[in-house]
């Protein structure tokens, strides 16, 4: 009895300690917090006060709130009060605007894609416009984000637009009466050959889950479908909420999608499905590449983990972190990190570690096997790995070097002006002379796919003119030039298909829109043509998915 009574004065020692500790260790968090504060206070007010030239109060405060969060990981970020509109509608895919994609040329701001039916595409705007004023004021030289800000409004107000146009001499002016912007998550859907459904989820906006749904269920309504290809390829992800409604297009009732957790309990969560899927037994091919992210993750993880489909194209981004908005004062907000997602099999496919704001990559050696329903292995800590890797890391260097000076873009508007109409999107095909062309065009504006191996040559080369070894090296440094120039060459014939793929997009977005291009593409796309083959051999297919030990 008396050492039951030391051991319950032990015990409650010990719980004051803990609960003594606890307090203290809040009271100094709590005095950390306002003693920082308070330093920061000052030195904001002895800046705006004493500094040599008068400050901008706000820039001030949102360069200093954008280095502090900076400091944690590129996702944690301050919207200000003008921007909660804009970031709004990358939720909802609902704003109020002209209905146009635009990027940044060497000088202007170019009309990338008026969106089909809406104002700027119904005024007359066109693929390659190169804008020079918005309601009278020059915007030559302006950012995108500035030019964007012009360009959106409420609905049913007016803009003003000029424009240079290729081919025109005079500008052209444009009054655009600004819409309410519905962009649709499902682009395209369709049929393919050999009773295959194609299915292209661009974002997880509002009601993606609802789309895919209804894209699936209407194909299944008017065709024989044996198998399903879901394209997330550039998918950067959105609502975490709605990759769980699309999983559960494929996914039982009551199947776990995802679950997070966080350093608050209260933001630990498991998601499930919550409803019958559309149809639990077609085949299901899921589509990937390096830029699918986040929610895209969620749902080609979720298929692969619990055997319900097969991955194919490339390594996915490796976001595996969860952010949420939270209010402040005077209408801003900020999205912060607040969790790590986990998938089914119990992984978190985040490939990035931030220390510092510093990202440190997750070495493939030191990533922690997992096993998938059927005991396939998988992977966490490097995104989501394919079932079927597609390499296509020659091509993509390529396109780098081709998207940064628009010379797909340019060649497409050479195209249009040689061609006032073209074939319908399932029908234009260019040609051997036409991917002469091209390759012609690239040598006339100075077009040079730099290889790794000329990188270093250049550093060879400048190693040695500083040590002095140039004039004696320069004869077979030249050599070795000549014959990289006509391997860069070759490089580029032997991408010829993926290229073709490629041209094709952008010179039928210029007479079709956005849903021609993808319509066109089908054809020649290497990804689309690979989940094709697997779907159409039972024996392949399940191969993969159950294989034999």
């Amino acid at each position: 009895m008396k050492l039951i009574h030391q051991l319950k004065n032990k015990t409650i020692l010990g719980l004051v300690l803990v609960f003594g500790l606890f307090g203290i260790s809040t009271e100094l968090n709590d005095f950390e917090i306002a003693k920082n504060l308070e330093i920061f206070s000052n030195i904001y007010r002895e800046l705006n006060t004493f500094y040599v030239d008068e400050v901008d109060p706000e820039y001030l405060m949102e360069t200093g709130v954008n280095a502090m969060l900076h400091s944690l990981d590129p996702y944690t970020t301050y919207i200000p009060a003008d921007e909660v509109a804009q970031f709004r509608s990358t939720i909802t895919g609902k704003y109020g605007g002209v209905g146009a994609s635009i990027l940044k040329g060497k000088e202007h701001i170019i009309i990338s894609l008026p969106y089909e039916n809406g104002p700027a595409q119904k005024a007359g705007l066109k693929v390659g416009d190169r804008m020079l004023e918005i309601d009278g004021k020059n915007v030559v030289g302006a950012s995108i984000r500035d030019i964007s800000t012009q360009m959106r409004g409420v609905p049913n107000s007016d803009v003003t637009i000029k424009v240079a146009r290729n081919a025109v001499e005079e500008p052209l002016s444009f009054t655009l009466t600004r819409e309410e912007i519905k962009l649709t998550n499902t682009p395209y859907y369709g049929m393919l050959e050999d009773h295959t459904a194609y299915i292209v989820l661009n974002s997880f906006s509002e009601n993606a889950g609802k789309n895919v749904a209804k894209a699936l269920t209407q194909l299944k309504e008017t065709h024989e479908v044996h198998g399903v290809i879901l394209d997330l390829r550039g998918n950067t992800g959105g609502l975490l909420t709605e990759a769980v409604n699309v999983a559960n297009v494929f996914l039982d009732k009551g199947s776990m999608v995802v679950q997070i957790k966080g350093r608050d309990k209260a933001t630990q969560q498991v998601f499930r499905t919550l409803n019958n899927p559309i149809d639990r037994e077609v085949p299901v091919c899921v589509l990937i590449d390096k830029n699918s992210a986040s929610a895209s993750e969620i749902v080609a993880g979720a298929i692969q983990d619990l055997d319900r489909g097969i991955i194919i194209g490339q390594r996915s981004y490796g976001k595996g972190l969860v952010q949420n908005t939270r209010n402040l004062s005077f209408g801003a907000k900020i999205k912060l990190t607040t969790a790590r997602y986990y998938i089914p099999s119990g992984r978190c496919i985040q490939a990035l570690h931030y220390k510092n704001g510093k990202p440190e990559q997750i070495v493939d050696s030191l990533q922690t096997p997992y096993e998938t329903m059927s005991g396939r292995s998988v992977y966490a800590g490097g995104g989501i790995n394919p079932d079927i890797i597609l390499d296509n890391t020659a091509f993509l260097k390529i396109m780098s070097t081709l998207n940064k000076d628009l010379y797909l873009f340019d060649f497409a508007a050479a195209y249009e002006l040689k061609h006032k109409t073209i074939a319908e999107p399932a029908a234009f095909q260019l040609t051997d002379k036409d991917f002469e062309n091209f390759l012609a065009f690239l040598k006339e504006r100075g077009y040079r796919y730099k290889t790794e191996t000329e990188v270093l040559l250049e550093q060879l080369e400048a190693k040695a003119t500083k040590e002095a070894y140039a004039t004696v090296m320069q004869p077979e440094l030249d050599d070795i030039r000549k014959t990289l120039l006509a391997a860069d060459q070759e490089e580029l014939k032997k991408q010829k298909g993926p290229l073709m793929h490629v041209l094709q997009r952008y010179i039928v977005t210029r007479y079709y829109y956005e849903k021609g291009a993808l319509e066109t593409g089908m054809r020649l796309d290497e990804d689309i043509q690979a989940a094709q083959k697997v779907l159409t051999n039972a024996a392949s297919y399940d191969q993969i998915l159950k294989p034999t030990k």
